[in-house]
């Protein structure tokens, strides 16, 4: 009985402590709550007292403040219930008392001149995307639409009848001689390397290497630009078929383009040149002057200081090199590459010539349905395709160095002369 009492006697306890802890804790929080609303009454008092001072201070009745801002509620609950036609005969209404008011007249007009530049911006810019984009979207129309939609008037942009013939058709063509991919790619790269380095040379001659008749030299270099190729074109068949170049014969010789590319007689290695002089014109004279300080010679100045400075223009020749070469014909007709290294070029050229060949032993049914003549439209059909195969590669390069590409453009020297 004893511990009973001693167990029940500390239960009350427990609970009495409880019960106090509870009762303090109710305290608390209503002290709380009493300061939050003491708290309340006294922003709101502050509010009242600042926005009464501030009404004094403007001389704004507080009474017309309040019925403006009933008003205003008033408008906007209007605003809400409006039609469409009474909402635009309402900002017609708008614009026209805003146009009376000279502060709101320039504000009116000030936007409505962003509008209009920012309208005619976009139409600029969908035009120069249409130029470019819509001869891609043309071939592609040509390649997968199928050779009965030729004659079809209602043809124009999506085919009728969808087919992937004429891209086999192309393919043949362009690799019927050979391997014109690899063979153009890999004539592509080391004209490339070529190119770069062959025009390097004489940019930072005409830049930093002054010597009597340098500007001649150069102007002269320049002056090459104006003449167009085709000018040339006789003269130089004649010079190498009869005397070759130094005495060897370049005729059907896979070097004979990288050995003129070498000598800076490439594809337009007049523009490379150009940019690689302002490039280097660009670099501050101190780089060159530490290097002598350091005793390095010209060729290794050249090399070490000066050409890692010009990457933005290593990286524009390089790709421009690459794609005007990709795509040339002129020299690949001239040296007669036709026969010793077969080019996607010189296969398209020749496309009309063997395209019955092709079809006949290749494409035997299409053949059948064709009969023996093959019309223009056929001809501009596979054309419009063979053309797109040839980009295709180029389109894919440009996807993974567009960034660079872009910022070596920008850092290229194209600064004036």
């Amino acid at each position: 009985m004893t511990s009973n009492n001693q167990n029940l006697n500390e239960n009350v306890e427990v609970l009495d402590t409880t019960e106090a802890l509870m009762e303090e804790s109710r305290k608390a929080a209503l002290a709380e709550e009493q300061a939050a609303e003491r708290d309340r009454v006294n922003t709101r008092l502050c509010y009242e007292r600042a926005l009464n001072y501030f009404y004094e201070e403007e001389g704004i009745n507080p009474e017309d403040e309040k019925s403006l801002k009933e008003q205003q509620e008033q408008k906007m609950k209007e605003l809400d219930e409006m039609t469409y036609f009474k909402e635009i005969k309402y900002n017609i209404d708008n614009f026209v008392s805003d146009m009376k008011d000279p502060i709101r007249k320039k504000i009116r007009i000030a936007q409505i001149s962003g509008i209009i530049i920012s309208i005619f911006r976009a139409l600029i810019l969908f035009g120069l995307c249409f130029i470019i984009f819509m001869p891609i979207f043309e071939k592609l129309s040509y390649a997968l639409r199928s050779p009965e939609d030729i004659s079809n008037k209602q043809v124009i942009w999506i085919p009728e009848n969808w087919s992937i013939l004429n891209i086999e058709i192309s393919y043949k063509l362009l690799t019927d001689a050979g391997n014109t991919y690899i063979n153009s790619i890999l004539l592509s790269l080391v004209v490339t390397v070529i190119q770069v380095m062959a025009t390097a040379i004489p940019g930072y001659a005409f830049a930093r290497l002054r010597f009597k008749g340098s500007n001649i030299l150069f102007y002269l270099v320049i002056a090459s630009l104006a003449i167009p190729s085709e000018a040339l074109q006789i003269a130089r068949s004649l010079f190498f078929q009869n005397y070759g170049f130094f005495g060897y014969n370049l005729i059907s010789k896979v070097i004979a383009i990288p050995l003129m590319s070498l000598f800076g007689s490439g594809l337009r290695s007049a523009i490379f040149i150009f940019l690689f002089r302002q490039a280097f014109r660009n670099l501050p004279m101190e780089l060159e002057e530490s290097a002598e300080i350091d005793g390095a010679s010209i060729i290794r100045t050249f090399w070490n200081v000066m050409l890692p400075n010009v990457r933005g223009t290593i990286i524009t020749v390089a790709l421009f090199a690459f794609v005007w070469q990709y795509n040339d014909y002129y020299y690949a007709s001239l040296f007669q590459y036709q026969g010793t290294l077969p080019l996607l070029t010189t296969s398209l050229a020749g496309a009309t010539e063997t395209l019955n060949s092709v079809i006949g032993t290749t494409f035997p049914e299409l053949a059948k349905e064709m009969g023996n003549v093959i019309g223009d439209q056929f001809y501009e059909l596979i054309a419009q395709t063979s053309a797109l195969l040839m980009m295709i590669p180029v389109l894919i390069g440009y996807l993974f160095v567009q960034k660079q590409f872009v910022e070596s453009v920008e850092r290229s020297g194209i600064t004036g002369m």
